[in-house]
């Protein structure tokens, strides 16, 4: 049997992201060919972790000296640009979310990466977690899904300009917006309300059918938490979207079922923690459960010629959202 060539896979920005990138790039199977950022030597750092990567300070010099494949874009800031790039240059690109700030951009990277017939893909991995595939697999024993609930207390902020606690938690809604497409279909853009929008809060609201949509987001609140809360008629599922793992509580038709429900709950978020943690120890994924999921779903969709894990449209509805969320964030917030 003829061996597989490993892709060649260039990761561009060599920060947190860029090094757990790297790292599960490794982990399928493929090859870190090159490290790029605009700080020489903290791209040098990591590419010293991968046999034969070379170091750039600028995807231009290691597009002309690397034929990679696969393009990793973990950039801070706008990614767009250096995805477009990218693109143009007829590499696959795997982009950090945002994956663009306005729907404009987003169509310009759909269209480039058509005229290249090359593959795009955003980062929203929560849909590859354990724990929401595992609701997938059990969805028929909620019943009709009354409410979806996002709720983030995320820490990320703390020191930050009110610009920079503003960027934190509106790159977090491309990641929601994913999961709710997939529990409840696409939401257009103006259908959200914009009920809080503060550099430390922000608040969204949509309906889709009979299913409340509802994300709550705040660098101020503690503890730091990650949840999804999927509403039923016959049963609700928690998702701890930090660790991976789904709990469900199904409905209460006694008076003895409604005094053991704590308990019940409690002993599901111990089994459901435990059980995550020793997979994702197996598994060596130390962080960010459903990356290196997605990142092996998109070269196997780079190899086969299929669709992205993560729909073009997708993409193009979180960047709408990105954009519709800005634009009514007051100025003076």
């Amino acid at each position: 049997m003829k061996e597989r060539t490993r892709l060649e896979v260039a990761i561009v920005g060599a920060g947190l992201m860029g090094q757990w990138h790297a790292r599960y790039a490794v982990a399928a199977g493929e090859r870190v060919a090159a490290v790029v950022d605009q700080r020489r030597q903290r791209a040098a750092e990591l590419a010293r972790r991968f046999a034969g990567a070379r170091c750039f300070e600028s995807l231009d010099e290691c597009l002309r000296a690397v034929p990679s494949d696969v393009v990793h874009v973990c950039t801070d800031g706008d990614h767009a640009p250096v995805s477009e790039q990218a693109l143009a240059a007829g590499r696959h690109v795997l982009v950090e979310k945002p994956a663009a700030r306005s729907a404009a951009a987003a169509r310009r990277l759909v269209e480039v990466a058509a005229q290249r017939n090359v593959r795009l893909c955003a980062v929203h991995q929560f849909g590859f977690q354990r724990g929401f595939r595992e609701l997938l697999a059990r969805r028929d024993r909620l019943g009709a899904i009354v409410r979806i609930a996002g709720v983030v207390c995320t820490a990320g902020g703390a020191g930050g300009s009110d610009l920079e606690r503003r960027e934190i938690l509106l790159g977090i809604t491309p990641h929601f917006l994913s999961l709710f497409r997939i529990l409840a279909g696409p939401v257009g853009a103006l259908s959200w309300q914009v009920l809080v929008s503060t550099p430390d809060d922000l608040e969204l609201s949509a309906r889709q059918a009979d299913t409340q949509l509802s994300l709550s987001l705040s660098v101020r609140g503690r503890p730091p938490r990650n949840e999804l809360v999927v509403v039923g008629t016959q049963a609700t599922a928690r998702l701890d979207l930090f660790h991976g793992y789904c709990v469900f509580e199904h409905r209460q038709g006694s008076r003895r079922d409604k005094v053991l429900a704590p308990f019940r709950l409690g002993a599901g978020v111990i089994a459901g923690a435990a059980l995550n943690l020793a997979e994702r120890a197996l598994r060596a994924e130390p962080a960010f459960p459903g990356l290196r999921e997605l990142i092996a779903a998109f070269y196997r969709s780079v190899r086969d010629g299929g669709d992205p894990p993560i729909p073009t449209d997708e993409l193009l509805e979180s960047a709408a959202l990105f954009e519709r969320v800005a634009i009514s964030w007051p100025a003076g917030a």
